[in-house]
């Protein structure tokens, strides 16, 4: 059990919960976001993201979890981009949960926080492995592959 916080309002939380405040701009931003399907997820992304995870080399999670992928992830978020949300080269194998559902997502939203868009380098890096190992973790770059997007 974690220990009670302070949230930045001013009020007592208890460890591992949301302050009614959080959960208050959290409804409010999820009436403000568009669907999955206005963003993309179509029933041609469903097809094409289940043909990647089908190749050998995108069957186990992109940050060395070791882990089966059950999702494909967008290296850099696409945010409303349909030529980067496409692009191949910036897809990469992860699982669900844990890696999608907290780490990944907690780069992306501290990224945001911080005013960075794409990780250090653009699309030439990737998230792999060392999260929770000590290790930096993170999006690293890769030696032997470098993906650019052309117009």
């Amino acid at each position: 059990m974690r220990a009670p916080r302070v949230c930045t309002c001013g009020r007592r939380v208890s460890g591992g919960t949301r302050c009614v405040c959080q959960q208050a701009r959290k409804a409010e931003a999820d009436k403000r976001r568009p669907s999955a399907r206005a963003r993309g997820y179509t029933t041609k992304w469903e097809r094409e993201s289940k043909a990647f995870l089908v190749r050998p080399e995108n069957q186990r999670c992109a940050c060395g979890c070791g882990r089966l992928a059950d999702m494909v992830d967008h290296k850099i978020p696409h945010r409303g981009d349909q030529r980067l949300f496409w692009s191949r080269s910036n897809w990469q194998p992860m699982a669900s949960s844990p890696c999608h559902a907290s780490r990944k997502q907690s780069q992306e939203k501290r990224a945001a926080r911080d005013g960075v868009m794409a990780p250090p380098g653009g699309a030439s890096q990737t998230f792999r492995g060392g999260l929770g190992t000590g290790s930096g973790g993170g999006f690293s770059a890769m030696q032997d592959t470098k993906t650019e997007i052309q117009p």
